[in-house]
């Protein structure tokens, strides 16, 4: 049970983290989109501090899971990397619909991160990260 809800937590964190940046970056799609709302607006799932909460209950379930696991450490990193990779995969998705309005991203894009330009996944592209994940969690 611990070996399915570690990675559950992991994949938790980042689609709840997706829903929240994606929140950050809508401008006037804060007010459209179904998942997140601010504090005046009660037709969306949740508002962006239950979103949050959600992203510390994924960390915070992550790391004690983590400790609670009785197995090898290859096996444990199977576990995360193949849930970080889905997780991955549902906190573009996420953003994505936050932001756009669709689960894809339209234009290529890249990560800037320390002065250097990194090619992120684009369109359905995404899916590959999903299964990569699936097939890490199938190995473990």
């Amino acid at each position: 049970m611990i070996e399915l809800l570690f990675p559950l937590s992991i994949m938790l964190y980042w689609f709840a983290e997706g829903v929240s940046e994606g929140f950050t970056w809508a401008g006037n799609r804060r007010n459209t989109n179904k998942l997140i709302g601010g504090t005046k607006r009660s037709d969306a799932l949740l508002d962006y501090h239950a979103w949050r909460i959600l992203e510390n209950i994924g960390i915070w379930g992550a790391v004690v899971l983590a400790f609670l696991l009785e197995t090898s450490f290859m096996r444990m990193f199977l576990l995360g990397a193949g849930g970080w990779f889905i997780g991955t995969c549902l906190y573009e998705m996420a953003l994505n619909y936050v932001f756009s309005g669709s689960i894809y991203k339209k234009s290529n894009f890249k990560w800037h991160i320390l002065g250097m330009n990194i090619p992120w996944v684009t369109g359905k592209g995404i899916w590959a990260l999903f299964a990569l994940g699936t097939a890490l969690l199938l190995v473990a």
